[in-house]
């Protein structure tokens, strides 16, 4: 075979090597990422940040999301509400803004936190996928359901993060057991999936389906 019989495969296979350069430049470029799993939280100092209920709780705007108690419908079981937050959505971020509880608007709506007043975040630190919670002490004065509503509104609100999977509660350092949905104790890190059903969903109901017409 003649040479110039070759170089239409060799000028197409030079011009598809170039191409396939150029998008590997583009995506570089643009950033994307090439992992295809949820990095772990950046370690951050566990502080003392001393922040409380009793502060001015924010406006119900942004992207960022806290769980607080919905309001009570009668012959419905309590359940939690996602509402909105103007803050970064990282586990010191989101813990302050769930510990601040409702909005003068939110409380107006009926709005609640089971969190006991004067409840501190000492420190927020992740290991691995576990988000390690520590509060103080006031946790412990809490019993039966309204233990159970605390403890899911700091799960599902720590849960928001990227990467955190699960959440452990601490008091002042200490690891504690902490009830689950159906009120057992556990003693290993808790998941959104530990309080089925507790959750108001944001989706709207679906319509019935209409009956068959009478023939």
């Amino acid at each position: 075979m003649s040479m110039q019989a070759h170089l239409p495969h060799r000028r197409r296979r030079a011009t598809l090597a170039a191409l396939a350069a150029l998008v590997a430049l583009a995506t570089s470029g643009c950033g994307i990422s090439s992992d295809d799993s949820p990095r772990d939280i950046p370690v951050i100092d566990q502080l003392p940040l001393d922040l409380g209920i009793g502060r001015d709780a924010g406006a119900a705007i942004g992207t960022a999301r806290v769980y607080l108690l919905a309001p009570e419908v009668v012959g419905q079981a309590q359940s939690l509400q996602a509402v909105a937050r103007d803050v970064s959505e990282t586990p010191t971020e989101l813990l302050a803004a769930l510990f601040a509880g409702p909005n003068a608007d939110e409380l107006d709506r009926q709005f609640r936190t089971a969190l006991p007043a004067g409840l501190q975040l000492l420190s927020v630190g992740p290991v691995g996928g576990v988000l390690r919670v520590n509060v103080s002490q006031e946790l412990l004065q809490l019993s039966g359901q309204v233990l159970v509503d605390a403890v899911a509104q700091i799960v599902f609100t720590a849960s928001e993060v990227d990467g955190v999977r699960s959440v452990k509660i601490l008091i002042d350092g200490a690891d504690r057991q902490w009830p689950a949905g159906n009120g057992e104790l556990q003693t290993s890190p808790l998941t959104i999936y530990d309080y089925p059903g507790l959750v108001q969903s944001a989706q709207p109901a679906y319509p019935a389906v209409p009956s068959p017409p009478e023939s």
